[in-house]
């Protein structure tokens, strides 16, 4: 038995020998010796540590089993001798277990390997529950979240709790989540969204008993922070406000200058906090003084340390936030941005009420001044400055004691105790400061103003052609010499005002423009004075003192020009003043012998002929000269009269095609010289004529891009005036051609030239070159004629599309007037002024007139359009374009002054002036319409004929439309017919048709006042007029609806029209007979021929609609 113990010296052994002995334990014992105690310390990978106790306990139950089958089938002989063997072997294993651990433990598993007590490795073991939390013990700040996470090993618990205590007295409960098995171990979590106590929690479950973990511990602190703002306001002196406190907001509000005393309330008691400021960008980046900056200020904590203030100014736009350390060292981490706007105090302002624009003024009137200053806590200075041809000032002080924040001050200038005469001129302007006492009060000059005074007689005279029915506003209006004086002084005068605020460079660059500006005025002035010297062939005391005036007038521009040369601004205003005064002395030498010869030729019968159409010739050239400085000044012109836009172009055009004209010579040189230069030489010329080349021809590109541009933005705008004004006539309108302008889009020339230069540019050869530079020369002359031709063309079209659009001026007008009716029949009674002035529908109405008024303004630039891009040779336009400018300028005026009088509640007093523009606005319709160079260049007769056969045809179409669609309404069939008329189709051609109306009555009325009717016709006339007005006024105050409820009042217009219509077109027939039978416009006309003519006509005029018709 020795010799086996010392053989077989471990379990497995001794498990090997049992198994051979006992088969029936089918390798339990191997089996279960294959897994230890360490394995399920350790889970080892793989190994289930509840099935290994499963195994270990089946082998303990089978090796019981095998005990009592030995014990009971075991001879007592032989288990005697094992008994013996066995204490012999104890014996010496005694000694053995003396000597090793392992002797022992194997000595004591040979001597009875069949007890199940001495067989550790097979007995169930329990391992120790291990819980890890975390966090465990935490500090955080109050409020903060926290999420605890448990992972439990060596148990499977069916539920976990968190058990949390914040009142040192009870426990309650929180159960957690599972959120992940991974083998053996089991992680659970618990979420508090806030943490408001320190609190001490542990966690519990039952699994082989109750399970518990430490108790860990949660402390809750507290950072420093503001809980309240408040804020006392000390507003500066200046502004007049009330001092006042804003409770619990830090974000501040307040003028410049106002002292802030911020009181901060904290969370906790703290050490020291501190203000940090974080200055506006645009304000860093200003050049401020160091008084216009925030520097971070200390907060003085009061003793208990809960609350702090702080005092600092209001400078400028920034946001600050407050740091504070409590007195635990902890720092705030709030990041809360307060902000502070500091309103600036504004410099005053004014509005000139009355007069709003220069005035012209008889030496004798009263001329009112009214204007409004404004500023925003008040004025300290509101001064009037006036003087007679910037002589001797006088002020008027209109600032009472109050300093009120609107002051509108008046004055009436009684011109004659000033003793002023025509020719002087009163300049005045306004200066006003407001009562800023923190920087000091901000000045304001206002702009220079001019009263210029004109004769009585000359007043007179205009207010009598305005009372006479001929639209008025045409009476003598300053020259473009005294405009561009004045533009001149008041450049000068403004400044003079900002000197001391602009860069030197600035001022010396605008200094330099004043004063070239005032040389072309002056070499304009010399030239038309030249011009007339030479016309000046009679004695002419009027015209001898305008002559000698406006010489005078061109020294002192001189003067002043030199003056502006050594940047004396102030110097310069003075001689600036005497050139205008001399300039207005010299009109008005021409206008009072304009008047001179008017009476001349109203009281002195035919005699003096001769003598009064020299002066006038003289008259008409002055005014002539007058008005080509105006074209010149203010929009330079090129050849042909093209605009200033088209004129840099053909200057540009002219510089390249110069430019271009040499690298040509150039280029045929190189060719020429090929023979007598290295062919490094060449190369290297070659190279630089090549980069040349590719510079022009960008150039060139640069340029088409620029005039495809201009071209595509003047389409589009003549494209929306005619489609929005005039295309609303239609199809049957007169015919028009539409021609392709040659500039429209990228001009093929410019671009072919272009193309051309890239070629010479790529050519290897000098003489190839050569040959494409020439190509390229030819195609920008060609583009030169191009532009020059399409200049020509584009003022027509301007012309034409004005006279559309005065008829539309005065379609709106009406439609404004009945709106305006409207208005004064729905007000309420009894409702103030005030209360009429914030209506809703007195609004609409105010804004039509301001609609009006753009639509006035958009035709005074077309006007001007034509007058400075207007052919010179074409005079006809040019003095009817001028004298629809001055014609606008009264009906502008009113316009404004009607609308603030309806701005103000007045609505009936509008309503007048409205009735009183109408007038003035259908006048004018009438002169914009003979701008039409297809009216004005054809037999006016044949013009009007022509419109009265159009107006037929329209209303003849209206009628079958009408007619068509109440027909189709009757049978239901409206939606299944696809010929069927629209009532928006209807109603454009009932505003065709009214159009059509309004113009051939205007016309016919024009005839009428023009005296071009004829001797012939003069009988019949009044009736055919009447007929046209009639028509007119059935259109115009008749809808669509309207005719469709009663089809017969459209049938009833037809007759009379079509009896107009023949009757218009018999006497054009007339008028072109005539003018073909007699050469001479005098020629009296044979009786027998008149009698004819009349039987003719009378014929015609009472012919029956179908058979006029046929004719």
């Amino acid at each position: 038995m020795f010799a086996f113990i010392r053989g077989q010296g471990n379990d497995l052994r001794l498990a090997h020998y049992v198994e051979d002995r006992f088969p029936d334990l089918e390798q339990r014992l191997l089996t279960s010796l294959e897994f230890s105690d360490a394995d399920l310390v350790n889970h080892r990978a793989g190994v289930s540590s509840q099935f290994v106790r499963e195994l270990w306990k089946d082998a303990e139950q089978q090796v019981a089993t095998q005990k009592s089958k030995v014990e009971s089938i075991e001879p007592v002989r032989e288990s005697g001798i094992a008994v013996a063997t066995a204490v012999a072997s104890l014996s010496v294993c005694v000694l053995l277990f003396n000597l090793s651990d392992d002797w022992n433990e194997a000595s004591l598993a040979v001597v009875w390997p069949f007890n199940s007590e001495t067989v550790v490795s097979v007995e169930p073991v329990f391992l120790p529950v291990e819980i890890s939390v975390e966090p465990g013990d935490i500090r955080q700040q109050r409020g903060d979240d926290l999420t605890v996470l448990v992972q439990i090993m060596n148990s499977e618990p069916n539920a976990v709790n968190l058990r949390l205590q914040q009142d040192r007295v009870n426990w309650i409960d929180f159960p957690m989540t599972l959120e992940s098995s991974e083998g053996e171990v089991l992680t659970y979590s618990f979420y508090f969204s806030s943490v408001e106590k320190s609190a001490t929690y542990y966690i519990s479950f039952n699994d082989q008993g109750d399970q518990t973990s430490r108790e860990y511990a949660i402390d809750v602190y507290e950072l420093p922070r503001v809980e309240q703002i408040d804020v006392a306001f000390s507003y500066p002196q200046y502004t007049g406000m009330e001092d006042k406190v804003q409770e619990d907001n830090g974000d501040i509000f307040a003028p410049e200058g106002t002292e802030l005393d911020l009181t901060f309330s904290f969370n906790k008691s703290i050490n020291s906090a501190l203000v940090e400021f974080v200055v506006a960008q645009d304000e860093q980046s200003m050049n401020q003084s160091e008084n216009k900056k925030y520097r971070d200020l200390n907060i003085e904590i009061d003793p208990g340390g809960l609350t702090g203030s702080a005092k600092f100014f209001a400078l400028a736009d920034a946001t600050y936030r407050v740091r504070a350390t409590d007195k635990d060292a902890l720092d705030s981490e709030e990041d809360f941005e307060y902000f502070i706007r500091v309103k600036k105090d504004q410099p005053p302002s004014l509005e000139l009420i009355k007069p709003v624009r220069d005035e012209e003024v008889m030496p004798l009137e009263e001329v009112g001044l009214l204007v409004d200053a404004i500023d925003d806590y008040g004025l300290s200075e509101f001064t009037l400055v006036y003087s007679v041809a910037g002589g001797e000032e006088f002020a008027v002080d209109f600032l009472d004691q109050t300093k009120s924040s609107r002051v509108q001050g008046s004055e009436l200038l009684y011109l004659e105790d000033l003793k002023v005469e025509p020719g002087d001129f009163i300049n005045y302007h306004f200066e006003i400061a407001d009562n800023n006492g923190l920087m000091g009060p901000a000045k304001i000059i206002s702009d220079i103003y001019f009263l210029q005074v004109v004769p009585t007689d000359q007043e007179f005279r205009r207010a009598q052609q305005q009372g006479g029915g001929s639209g008025g506003g045409q009476g003598a209006d300053s020259s473009a010499l005294v405009t561009i004086q004045k533009d001149v002084i008041s450049a000068t005068w403004k400044l003079k005002n900002r000197q001391g605020s602009v860069e030197p460079q600035s001022f010396s660059d605008d200094a330099k423009i004043i004063s070239e500006s005032q040389r072309e005025a002056t070499s304009r002035a010399r030239m038309s004075i030249d011009r007339l010297s030479e016309r000046l062939s009679f004695s002419d005391d009027s015209y001898d003192s305008a002559v000698e005036n406006l010489s005078l007038a061109i020294g002192q521009m001189n003067i002043a020009a030199g003056e502006l040369d050594l940047e004396q601004v102030t110097s310069a205003l003075r001689p600036e003043q005497l050139a205008l005064q001399y300039i207005l002395k010299a009109e008005a030498n021409i206008n009072r012998t304009d008047i001179s010869m008017q009476q001349g030729a109203s009281g002195g019968g035919g005699g003096g002929g001769g003598a009064q159409q020299e002066r006038e010739d003289l008259r008409e050239l002055f005014e002539m000269e007058l008005g080509q400085l105006e074209n010149r000044y203010e929009t330079p012109q090129g050849r042909g009269g093209q605009s200033a836009g088209a004129s840099e172009e053909n200057d540009k055009l002219e510089e390249l095609a110069r430019r271009q004209e040499g690298l040509t010579k150039a280029q045929r040189n190189l060719s020429r010289r090929g023979g007598q230069l290295t062919e490094e030489q060449q190369r290297r010329e070659l190279e630089r004529l090549r980069r040349q080349q590719e510079k022009l021809s960008n150039e060139v590109e640069l340029l088409a891009e620029a005039m495809s541009e201009r071209n595509t933005r003047q389409s589009q705008l003549e494209s929306e005036s005619s489609d929005g004004r005039l295309g609303e006539r239609g199809s049957g309108d007169r015919p028009q051609t539409q021609e392709t302008s040659p500039t429209g889009g990228r001009s093929s020339s410019l671009q072919r030239a272009a193309d051309q230069m890239r070629e010479a540019a790529q050519s290897d050869s000098p003489s190839l070159a050569a040959a494409r530079s020439q190509k390229a020369l030819e195609s920008l002359r060609q583009q030169q004629r191009e532009l020059q031709e399409n200049g020509n063309r584009s003022i027509e079209q301007v012309a034409q599309n004005l006279a559309g659009l005065g008829g539309d001026l005065l379609q709106k007008q009406r439609i404004l007037q009945d709106e305006l009716s409207d208005l004064i029949q729905n007000q309420g009674l009894g409702q103030t002024r005030r209360e009429a002035s914030r209506d809703s529908e007195l609004r609409s109405v105010t804004n039509s007139q301001q609609q009006q008024q753009r639509d006035l303004d958009d035709i005074e630039d077309m006007l001007r359009a034509v007058i400075a891009r207007g052919d010179s040779d074409d005079q006809r336009l040019l003095s009817r374009a001028q004298a629809a400018v001055r014609e606008l300028r009264p009906i502008r005026d009113d316009m404004q002054t009607s609308n603030r009088v309806l701005r103000n509640g007045m609505a009936n007093l509008a309503a007048d002036m409205e009735a009183e523009l109408e007038e003035k606005i259908e006048s004018f319709a009438q002169s914009l319409a003979e701008l039409d160079p297809r009216v004005t260049g054809q037999n006016p007769n044949k013009a009007i004929s022509d419109d009265a056969e159009l107006l037929q045809a329209v209303v003849q179409s209206l009628e079958e439309s009408v007619a068509s669609y109440n027909a189709d309404s009757v049978s239901d069939d409206i939606q299944n017919n696809t010929n069927q008329p629209s009532l928006s189709d209807m109603r454009g051609q009932l505003a065709q048709a009214q159009r059509l109306a309004e113009n051939l009555s205007r016309q016919m009325i024009q005839q009428s006042q023009d005296g071009d009717v004829g001797e012939i016709q003069q009988g019949n006339f009044s009736q055919e007029l009447g007929n046209a007005r009639s028509v007119r006024q059935e259109l115009t105050r008749s809808e669509i609806e309207d005719f469709l409820a009663q089809p017969e009042l459209l049938r009833a217009l037809i007759d009379p029209i079509v009896e107009l219509s023949g009757a218009l077109r018999a006497r054009a027939e007339l008028e072109s007979v005539g003018e073909k039978l007699f050469l001479e416009l005098d020629q009296t006309i044979p009786t027998e021929y008149r009698d004819l003519v009349k039987e003719y006509y009378r014929a015609l005029s009472e012919v029956e609609p179908s058979e006029t018709e046929a004719f």
